[in-house]
């Protein structure tokens, strides 16, 4: 059954507060999710913003208080939630990638084995094996001629976003060019090929990453350039994590490799993204349509260098810059008011570890040695006194044999408790079953929403606040804490008069409140709702 909401568009913006003189339903939606965005970052640098970010803010409404509210706040599961309206744990879209009992090997978020990827004949990637519909399926069935297309840096960001039924779904193959699988086409468009083929990416290999501001400006907005913990692309002269870099010593391959998280991947995503438009004459006929733009850059960038490193602070600022040209073009080419903006992100980041102890807080690394001695002692013992093949370690997390009896997971789970604990950083040792009786606290609340009873591990090792699992430079994320569950939501529409909004929300419910104000009806199984906003 349907919710199906017959308020006049007018109606729903004026309900939330956007003062605009002549408000039609907008032809086009552009719907923006930047990957391990930060509303701290967006606030700290609001003051040097000029581009599409201070358009967006001056033009929105902006809630500052919306958080994911599920565990394992990583890619995957972060796109689901933001256009499904759905805790990702229940659907089994429990992380990135996950050890699959049933078929004895890992299982990857979007992989659909009946499909191959274009670019190398790979086993494809799709939205074939989700069981539930997502933003652009919910306008698709309210309106078939409606077009949506998807775009990314990463092939789950697109797919995701993308839903069952998109018009084309693309995102960076990792060889210098984007690529699809046969589930969205049978061939790659030409336009693709040829937009890709004009950047030339292998050519960013001999360009320098400068500052796109005086270096001063950085040193006043943000921490010190060279930070013990950043990554060095380079180690040929050694250790020397500075701004400007240069990638000429990096191989072809790697470069290639990590494009799409460089500022100049987000400026192909958005350049492919202005051309689908055109290619689809989106926004051109009665029938809304949405663009999904997966922005890669913020993650990599914050995995390599943290969240205040100067490196990240540039890509904001040319993010800001890029946003802008996107917007100015769309405002002048479909009409101002008649393009609905849609900011958000799949997670947040801590800081750097080094960093965050200078700033007085107990963080750390998780060190790699340490953990994987840890876990070879658990596992032998437990082969010792329970038997070989009863558990099977992926990751940092821990799968029984499902033949195993009551009284021997309770003494496999004894053992991996009593040695865990023991892993400096390590917070907690907890079984599924325990999280799903957890309590109705915040984090065990985000904690229960991460569990499918069946595809979960059995054992989950929960890292202690400020601490990362990643052991050798750079930041992270994926924990139930709020500075990796915190994210940007942001409405705007040509016309509209900047607000903030403090109420706080889960990202749940981004995916029916952008239904809502379309007129779309959604599914009425959500775990999301739209957010209502009075004057």
């Amino acid at each position: 059954m349907k919710k199906w909401f017959l308020m006049p568009l007018a109606a729903a913006f004026f309900f939330y507060s956007f003062t605009i003189k002549s408000i039609d339903r907008p032809k086009l939606v552009v719907f923006i999710s930047v990957d391990q965005g930060m509303p701290s970052l967006l606030k700290k640098y609001d003051h040097l913003f000029y581009g599409g970010l201070r358009w967006l803010m001056d033009h929105g409404i902006q809630f500052e208080n919306v958080f994911h509210n599920h565990g394992h706040t990583v890619t995957g599961p972060g796109h689901y939630s933001i256009v499904s309206g759905r805790y990702p744990g229940k659907q089994g879209i429990i992380a990135n990638e996950w050890y699959d009992r049933k078929l004895n090997r890992v299982w990857y978020c979007v992989e659909d084995t009946t499909s191959i990827e274009l670019s190398d004949s790979s086993t494809g990637r799709s939205y074939k094996n989700i069981n539930v519909t997502a933003l652009g399926d919910w306008l698709k069935e309210s309106t078939p001629n409606s077009k949506i297309v998807s775009i990314s840096g990463k092939d789950r960001a697109a797919v995701f976003m993308g839903g069952k039924n998109p018009n084309m779904v693309l995102w960076d193959d990792r060889m210098g060019s984007y690529t699809t699988s046969t589930y969205y086409s049978d061939s790659l468009p030409l336009w693709v090929k040829e937009e890709t083929k004009k950047r030339n990416i292998p050519a960013y290999r001999d360009s320098i990453w400068n500052r796109i501001l005086p270096e001063k400006i950085y040193n006043k907005n943000t921490r010190d350039d060279y930070t013990y913990g950043e990554a060095d692309y380079t180690m040929k002269n050694g250790y020397s994590p500075i701004f400007p870099i240069k990638f000429d010593e990096v191989e072809l391959s790697e470069f290639l490799g990590f494009f799409y998280s460089l500022p100049y991947g987000d400026e192909l995503t958005i350049q492919l993204g202005k051309k689908a438009i055109e290619i689809y004459e989106m926004g051109m006929d009665p029938y809304i349509d949405i663009l999904f733009l997966g922005l890669s850059a913020t993650d990599g960038i914050g995995h390599s260098f943290g969240p205040h490193s100067h490196e990240q602070m540039d890509n904001y600022l040319r993010l800001d810059k890029q946003l802008g040209i996107l917007i100015q073009s769309l405002e002048k080419s479909i009409g101002k008011g008649n393009v609905l903006y849609i900011l958000t992100s799949d997670h947040g980041a801590v800081d750097l570890p080094e960093y965050a102890r200078s700033q007085g807080k107990d963080a750390g690394r998780i060190q790699k040695a340490t953990r994987n001695a840890m876990y070879e002692s658990a596992l032998k013992e437990i082969e010792s006194k329970i038997g070989p093949n009863q558990v099977i370690q992926y990751g940092n997390n821990f799968y029984y044999n499902e033949k195993m009896g009551y009284f021997a997971k309770r003494r496999a789970t004894k053992i991996l408790k009593n040695t865990f604990l023991k892993i400096p950083g390590v917070s907690a040792v907890l079984t599924r079953e325990e999280i799903l009786r957890g309590g109705d606290s915040e984090l065990e609340i985000r904690l229960n929403n991460m569990i499918h009873p069946q595809k979960s591990p059995d054992v989950y090792l929960i890292p202690k606040k400020y601490w990362t699992w990643r052991y050798q430079a750079g930041s992270s994320h994926g924990t139930h804490y709020d500075y990796d569950a915190h994210v940007p939501f942001i409405i705007a529409k040509g016309g509209g008069k900047g607000k903030s909004i403090s109420k706080k929300v889960f990202s749940v419910d981004i995916a029916p409140t952008v239904a809502k104000l379309l007129g779309v009806p959604y599914p009425d199984n959500l775990d999301g709702k739209p957010i209502p906003i009075k004057n």
